[in-house]
């Protein structure tokens, strides 16, 4: 995770589109492996919502390593920095793709139309799904708009600042109330969904993200003294949409409103895992909660042959996947772990820390050796690394359910 971050010793040139890349301070990149779809994927990229979730667990990181405090202190500064500059409302977008002259023909139906990029201004920056880990904008073609990535930012940062008053600032501020702005304005409406997947339609995982970050800037705002209306406003309406993605099958959560009674997704664990909530019809242990997570379970206990004999399945995304072969990812499966960590913690159930312990030691099973990197997804059969090798998002989801996992082992001590 430290070494996508502010990764300015790093170089990425993009050979077919003759396209130099060298990261700036603040920047995540979604992977610092350097492939090209030869079979790996490139995502030698600034995510905006993997950046959010990596961000997230910074503070987990200081926990795990204090000597990291400095580093990590400047990378939130740095960060908040680099966000603002690439969701600066007043900032415009080339006339024409710069890269077109150096691109080979075979890669020309790659690139972004001219169009689309001269067109970027205003509140079409938050639409941006990622930008170049130099903060110019995606020169790539890429499925827009993308809503998750403005919500994630603002309930991170919100959380960070928490967890780190140090790190507040009026930049900070001001980036939190222009996300939260564009996430009002927008919330609810149909976009791509966090697995980048077409058609746009309204899927659980960012109307969750949606509800968690209006939910949380309302109550910033009134801490504040000042008015929250329009975001409680908000909030409510996205919680009313939600409900509308009640599965009659599973008793769980669609994975949109748009999908077929039954169809569910692990993202949408992810989101309430974001929110992170105790109470509510969103919480870790709700009932639609606990019904998707063991509807997923089963599905999953069926899909994949690695999961034979074991105590918890590892787990995908979605049954049907079929991305790199549709395999278990890193991290849902260590999302799985981590949310059965809280609920052992608040509950003090040994049954169900022990479920957790087993997706950790699944994860210990199949981590590739010798090396601190956590790959995209494992083989369904062999549990091999596949995919990319070394995903941001699979070492923010480990830190995550580390932390999770010391305190449920803290709450199981003090109940004896």
């Amino acid at each position: 995770m430290r070494a996508a971050t502010s990764a300015t010793g790093l170089t990425r040139h993009r050979e077919g589109f003759g396209w130099t890349v060298h990261p700036v301070n603040g920047s995540i990149l979604a992977s610092t492996q350097i492939s090209s779809w030869d079979p790996e994927p490139d995502y030698f990229h600034h995510w905006i919502r993997d950046a959010a979730i990596v961000l997230r667990a910074v503070p987990k990181a200081i926990e795990a390593d204090p000597e990291s405090r400095a580093f990590w202190l400047k990378a939130i500064a740095d960060n908040i920095r680099f966000s603002s500059y690439i969701s600066d409302p007043d900032r415009d977008g080339p006339a024409f793709n710069p890269i077109e002259p150096a691109t080979l023909d075979t890669h020309k139906k790659f690139l972004r139309p001219d169009g689309e990029l001269a067109a970027l201004t205003g509140r079409a920056w938050l639409e941006e799904p990622r930008v170049a880990a130099d903060g110019t904008p995606d020169l790539e073609q890429w499925a827009r708009p993308q809503d998750d990535g403005p919500a994630l930012r603002a309930s991170s940062v919100m959380s960070v600042l928490a967890d780190l008053p140090e790190t507040a600032s009026p930049e900070a501020d001001a980036l939190i109330e222009r996300d939260l702005a564009h996430v009002a304005a927008v919330a609810g409406r149909p976009c791509i969904g966090p697995w980048e997947e077409t058609p746009p339609r309204r899927t659980t995982f960012t109307l969750i993200v949606e509800w968690d970050a209006l939910d949380r800037g309302a109550k910033r705002a009134e801490a504040r003294g000042t008015s929250g209306a329009h975001l409680r406003e908000g909030a409510d309406r996205v919680a009313a949409l939600i409900e509308e993605a009640a599965d009659p099958v599973t008793g769980g959560w669609r994975e949109s409103l748009e999908a077929p009674a039954g169809k569910l997704d692990s993202a949408t664990i992810l989101a309430i895992l974001h929110a992170g909530r105790r109470g509510g019809p969103f919480a870790l242990a709700a009932s639609r909660t606990r019904a998707t997570v063991a509807a997923l379970e089963t599905i999953f206990a069926d899909l994949y042959p690695i999961n034979r004999g074991r105590s918890v399945p590892a787990i995908g995304r979605w049954k049907d996947d079929v991305y790199f072969d549709g395999n278990p990812w890193y991290p849902t499966t260590l999302g799985f772990a981590e949310l059965h960590y809280h609920v052992a913690a608040d509950s003090r159930d040994a049954t169900v820390f022990a479920k957790a312990e087993g997706w950790m030691r699944l994860i210990q099973d199949v981590a590739p050796e010798g090396t601190l990197d956590l790959p995209e997804q494992f083989d369904r059969r062999t549990g091999a690394p596949t995919s990319c090798r070394a995903l941001t998002w699979s070492a923010a989801a480990f830190l995550e359910a580390d932390a999770a996992r010391q305190r449920a082992l803290q709450a199981m001590a003090s109940s004896r």
